[in-house]
C-alpha cells in the first residue's frame, strides 16, 4: 500500500487557490490507497465530510467482504 504524502495534498489545495481544506469538506481519494489507488493529485478530490464518511464506511465493508 502506498503512503500518503503531505506535499501531494498541499499541491492539490494550492492548485485550487486554497491554503487549507474548506470548512465542511475533506480531501478524498477517488480510488483508495488500500484498493490500489495512487497518491497523486489526479486521484484526489474535495467532498463533503458527510459524503466522505459514508464512502469510507462502504469501502471498508467491501474490503472486509473480500477478506472472508
Amino acid at each position: 500500500m502506498q503512503k500518503r504524502k503531505t506535499s501531494t495534498r498541499q499541491k492539490f489545495l494550492k492548485k485550487r487557490g486554497l491554503k487549507k481544506t474548506p470548512k465542511g469538506k475533506e480531501i478524498d481519494y477517488k480510488k483508495p490507497l488500500a484498493d490500489g489507488g495512487t497518491d497523486t493529485q489526479k486521484n484526489l478530490r474535495l467532498i463533503k465530510k458527510s459524503a466522505h464518511k459514508k464512502k469510507t464506511i462502504t469501502e471498508a465493508k467491501k474490503r472486509a467482504k473480500k477478506k472472508k
